[in-house]
């Protein structure tokens, strides 16, 4: 009898430690998430007026976005701009992604320099990164090219004509570095025996790649081909960093789009509208993102040994 309460009392204290331990991040993630998702919904199909108060509205909100996307305005052009970062990191990044983690999985001449200037922005926060990175591009790329007998040089990170490609730039730089980690990684744990059977066979560099690289760490690349199309309207790049709530309209994308538009709201007025662009964002990428995950998995190259 005694041994039954003792071992009630025990499984009772491992109950209260394991309660104890989630408790805060439940309560956390019932008011951040939960809570506020829902909010979020409701506020959508609402209006607030100067006063504050809340009426509902129905699909006007959704009307007013799609209104302006016809007009051609800021959130059209947050949408290309988002759909053209997403473009070029599938179809220029990744391939030279997998090619120069190739070049350091087989440490190749001048991996270690390769090396070295991918990853340097990782040995500082991201914030500190962009602040160097800004300094440089405003003060002195423009006083170094002007010593060298340019009349003038623009600010790249203020000029409407270079300032999406010069964040793009940068995005693309840092984005290197978590790459360079994760696909050498994942290329170590291909067998020496199945990479040593190709080289009897005969393949060339482009061969091994292809057919032996590529589907051993395909499950690393569709993770990284899924979650980046899960967040293409929700990454906002570096454009807090540079230009906190003011960047120029040639360089928004709808990550940066949402939060600009609430951090610069005067009154809580023009919170349904971002509301229901959020949502309306929500409806088209998540059954998109579930669609590429499931053909990407279905028709994908398989690999076994």
């Amino acid at each position: 009898m005694n041994n039954a309460r003792r071992r009630n009392k025990t499984r009772i204290r491992e109950y209260l430690f394991i309660f104890s331990i989630l408790i805060v991040p439940a309560i956390f993630f019932c008011t951040f998430y939960i809570g506020v998702n829902t909010s979020s919904f409701v506020l959508a199909f609402q209006s607030i007026d100067i006063t504050g108060k809340t009426s509902f509205v129905g699909v006007n909100n959704f009307q007013k976005i799609f209104s302006e996307i016809q007009g051609g305005g800021l959130l059209l052009i947050s949408v290309k701009n988002s759909l053209l970062m997403y473009a070029i990191s599938l179809f220029i990044c990744n391939p030279l992604y997998i090619i120069f983690s190739y070049f350091l999985f087989r440490k190749c001449v001048g991996h270690q320099v390769i090396r070295f200037v991918i990853m340097l922005p990782t040995l500082l926060s991201g914030f500190v990164v962009s602040l160097i990175f800004k300094q440089f591009v405003e003060n002195a790329l423009p006083a170094m090219f002007i010593s060298m007998g340019w009349k003038e040089f623009p600010n790249l990170l203020r000029d409407p004509d270079y300032a999406f490609g010069t964040t793009l730039f940068f995005s693309i730089w840092l984005s290197f570095a978590t790459s360079l980690i994760v696909y050498p990684n994942a290329m170590n744990a291909i067998p020496d025996e199945v990479l040593e059977a190709g080289r009897l066979d005969g393949v060339n560099t482009f061969q091994e790649i292809w057919h032996v690289i590529l589907p051993l760490v395909y499950p690393t690349f569709t993770t990284f081909f899924v979650t980046g199309f899960a967040a293409i309207f929700t990454n906002a790049g570096p454009l807090v960093e540079f230009y906190q709530f003011n960047a120029p309209q040639q360089a928004y994308n709808v990550g940066y789009y949402l939060l600009a538009q609430t951090m610069n709201a005067e009154n809580a007025m023009s919170y349904p509208k971002v509301a229901a662009s959020g949502l309306c964002l929500t409806v088209i990428v998540t059954p998109l993102t579930y669609f590429v995950k499931y053909l990407m998995e279905r028709f994908g190259p398989t690999a076994e040994f």
